[in-house]
């Protein structure tokens, strides 16, 4: 199967890209360059030049394209809302016009800030959406044309792992302040239910071959705080947690609302594919990837020892 991958350079892109060239022809876009590996062909331009978007569509004749592309900055949505819009909403329209044409196939990689975060307990796909800030927003409206589709799939999830370039993900910046001991200011009321990229791309694997459509949550069997969650990193990369203080969202003048609760629910997903990972093993299989080398490999450098692995770039 000839399969596209947009934000390509991204978290879940690299993780795509190792995953599903061991099948698969993959093309890959985004701004710049990632990861390079056998059966992949790289194409870099802004996708929100849809004109450029659609050229790369009729060159590389994509059997179905994973949409990872997105400004996942939520202040930068914020201030930023046609940039947001172009990217979330037009070239989604753009790619799923294409696609349903010949009823190929969409997957979409939305987020759990849809929801207003009110409720107590995990969010189903069947709640009510409510989203409170233009990320949120515009990633909602993203889904749209993609459920409009004959063979479109919506994945709603909350990723970490390893970025190749660029900024430091949630995760990772973590991780940075607990290896240099700085002070880390962590919410204890925002509870979220990360899933390691690669366990995700796993999932859209078996989706393919499943021919899964429809919407469907993606996120670990257990949820937990920021606080808690990087307590539990601290804990399994055998680092002090000294330097964690605990917060509350509140006490912070964001220039977008967030949601306390992320907690998405993944019984849809697992009754069909059987997906139970959870934040530990999560947090575990980072540290694995770190020390078995994995890291090193795919960020073409070799990394230095006790995780500074922000100092190779």
């Amino acid at each position: 199967m000839r399969i596209g991958i947009t934000g390509a350079s991204g978290m879940l892109g690299t993780a795509l890209i190792d995953e599903l060239t061991n099948n698969h022809a993959v093309f890959a876009t985004s701004r710049s360059k990632g990861y390079e590996k056998d059966g992949t062909q790289w194409d870099c331009f802004d996708i929100t030049n849809l004109r450029k978007l659609n050229r790369w569509l009729v060159k590389t004749k994509p059997d179905l394209i994973v949409h990872c592309a997105a400004l996942v900055n939520v202040n930068e949505c914020e201030n930023n809302e046609e940039s947001a819009k172009k990217l979330h909403i037009e070239t989604t329209q753009t790619i799923a016009n294409y696609l349903d044409q010949d009823n190929k196939k969409l997957i979409y990689i939305s987020t759990d800030s849809v929801f207003d975060g009110e409720k107590a307990e995990a969010y189903a796909e069947s709640d009510q959406v409510n989203p409170l800030n233009i990320y949120a927003a515009t990633k909602l409206l993203g889904e749209g044309p993609v459920l409009l589709m004959k063979n479109g799939l919506v994945f709603r999830t909350n990723i970490l792992g390893w970025n190749v370039f660029g900024k430091l993900s949630f995760a990772e910046w973590v991780l940075k302040g607990l290896v240099e001991s700085e002070p880390l200011s962590l919410f204890d009321d925002v509870i979220f239910s990360p899933l390691h990229v690669a366990d995700l791309s796993l999932i859209i694997s078996r989706a393919i071959d499943h021919k899964l459509s429809g919407l469907f949550h993606c996120a670990s069997k257990d949820s937990l705080s920021k606080y808690d969650f990087g307590i539990k990193m601290a804990k399994i990369f055998n680092l002090s947690s000294n330097n964690i203080k605990k917060i509350s969202v509140d006490d912070v003048n964001f220039d977008a609302s967030r949601p306390k609760n992320m907690n998405l629910s993944s019984t849809k997903i697992n009754s069909i594919l059987e997906c139970k990972s959870n934040s530990y093993d999560a947090i575990k299989l980072m540290k694995n990837q770190y020390e078995n080398g994995w890291l090193s490999g795919v960020k073409g450098v070799e990394l230095d020892d006790d995780y500074y692995f922000w100092r190779n770039k």
